[in-house]
């Protein structure tokens, strides 16, 4: 057919995909000159499904929405003497998601961007009473800006009168296995939205997990699909957030009226990716921004940015060097008293940071390691303390530090921790220990100069500079960036 000329304006140039419902080409629009994607489906001359043709692909041309490819002009015609069906819609530059399925390991952030899109999409979709019936990964198209695009929609339910891939003895044709719904399987006619959230939510879970949550062909994975619960994202993947976990457990419930809506979804969805940028603090991909990097918890990144035990023992054992000769130049101690002490300070750095297992954050917790806050409040109490035993009278500055250091050097640490993140790209958790690290540093030396007799203002605008410039140069001598 190439280089025929459909309904005298859409001359086809070439093929660029093919599957149930006929064929894509690639063809140009004489009347407007430009290329557009052009459709194509061969029928028998039946009027009745020429007619549904027009119907559902009437439907479908009327959705517009950022996310959903635009159906621009529909019909019939003539071609070799054989009726054909077309759909002109918009050429989008770009690759399906099928083909950047990328296994286990693909990227969180993209996921959630992308199921956000299909969500809104699926949404626009609903609130005019179109159903999709064939979301998977081949009818989400990923353009040259990183957005996903949903096609096909209104089409699909022409696939039962149209096709004849059936899975059933009665002749029932329902779709591609893997991504249908229950109500899908049993076969029922009357689909509503709640079976496009289904197939969303198996679509999410091969993203995440490179397979879909059931396996097999024909009436195995149809079975499966009525009757058998999918295992928890968890223990396919645990670094997979236990929100979107549940998420997509309920997207796969087996009653249609318990799954969320695509408003709803899209709405979670959005803040979880929210919470995962914030968290992960490094770049993530984001609409219209062609980059893909992946979040700072893919087992990935964490090989690249160094084994933790190693990073543990490397650092702690720079610190400890470090603050002892901190203590050898600026102070009068004898020796071996600052090799002592800085051996001893490396060691419950490491001793610390080792026993303090990584966890999975949620969006409401405090951002910090264990190890990170208990030293922090050691060196509050510490300071309040001081205070109190080298000047009694100044009890009530003993008392505000008591109360209010923790918080405010909490408050410093993230500061220093974020600053480490974006300025050497960091995983949090390193930038973490290295800020630590870097208010030993600076609590050592503020305490040499203290005993030089220098004033308390002057100290607190010193630590302030101290304490990034000595966490950023741990962070640099004692692990490497997490790359994209």
């Amino acid at each position: 057919m190439r280089g025929t000329t459909i309904a005298g304006r859409y001359r086809l140039a070439e093929t660029i995909g093919s599957g149930g419902m006929g064929e894509v080409w690639r063809a140009h629009d004489l009347q407007v000159g430009r290329d557009i994607a052009l459709k194509t489906i061969t029928l028998d001359g039946d009027p009745l499904r020429e007619a549904a043709f027009r119907r559902e692909a009437g439907v479908a041309a009327r959705l517009s929405h950022p996310h959903v490819v635009p159906v621009h002009d529909h019909g019939s015609a003539d071609v070799d003497g054989r009726r054909v069906l077309f759909l002109a819609m918009d050429l989008v530059v770009g690759h399906p998601l099928s083909s950047l399925i990328s296994g286990p390991h693909h990227p969180v952030a993209d996921t959630l961007v992308w199921a956000i899109q299909i969500s809104q999409a699926l949404q626009a979709a609903h609130q005019v009473g179109v159903v999709h019936r064939d979301i998977k990964p081949s009818n989400i198209l990923i353009d040259n800006l990183g957005d996903a695009r949903v096609c096909d929609f209104g089409i699909a339910r022409l696939s039962d009168t149209l096709t004849r891939h059936t899975l059933t003895v009665t002749g029932v044709a329902i779709g591609t296995p893997a991504y249908m719904s229950p109500e899908q399987a049993r076969g029922d006619k009357d689909l509503a939205a709640p079976s496009d959230m289904y197939s969303l939510g198996c679509l999410i879970h091969e993203l995440l997990t490179g397979a879909c949550p059931f396996d097999g062909a024909g009436w195995h994975v149809l079975h499966q699909h009525l009757h058998e619960t999918p295992a928890a994202l968890s223990t396919l993947r645990p670094a997979v957030p236990r929100e979107l976990e549940d998420l997509v457990l309920e997207l796969l419930d087996k009653d249609p009226a318990r799954r969320p809506t695509a408003a709803a979804t899209a709405k979670r969805l959005s803040r979880l990716h929210a919470a995962a940028v914030a968290h992960a603090a490094v770049p993530t991909i984001t609409p219209h921004h062609p980059p893909v990097p992946t979040l700072a918890d893919t087992p990935s990144a964490a090989r690249r940015g160094g084994h933790p035990g190693r990073t543990a023992l490397w650092t702690g054992a720079v610190t400890g060097a470090a603050i002892a000769g901190e203590l050898v130049w600026t102070t009068p101690l004898p020796s071996p008293w600052p090799t002592a002490l800085g051996a001893f300070a490396g060691l419950l750095l490491t001793a610390f940071y080792l026993l303090d297992a990584p966890g999975k954050a949620r969006p409401a917790e405090l951002r910090i390691t264990t190890v990170g806050l208990f030293t922090l409040l050691l060196i509050a109490l510490g300071g309040s303390v001081g205070v109190l035993v080298s000047q009694p009278s100044l009890w009530w500055a003993a008392l505000a530090i008591a109360f209010l250091g923790g918080p405010a050097l909490i408050v410093c640490s993230t500061i220093v921790r974020r600053t480490v993140q974006h300025l050497l790209q960091r995983p949090a958790r390193q930038a973490d220990f290295a800020s630590t690290a870097g208010a030993l540093h600076t609590v050592t030396l503020l305490l040499a100069a203290d005993h030089a007799g220098i004033p308390a203002l002057t100290l607190l605008a010193a630590g302030l500079m101290l304490w990034p410039i000595t966490a950023l140069l741990t962070a640099l001598v004692t692990s490497r960036p997490a790359e994209a």
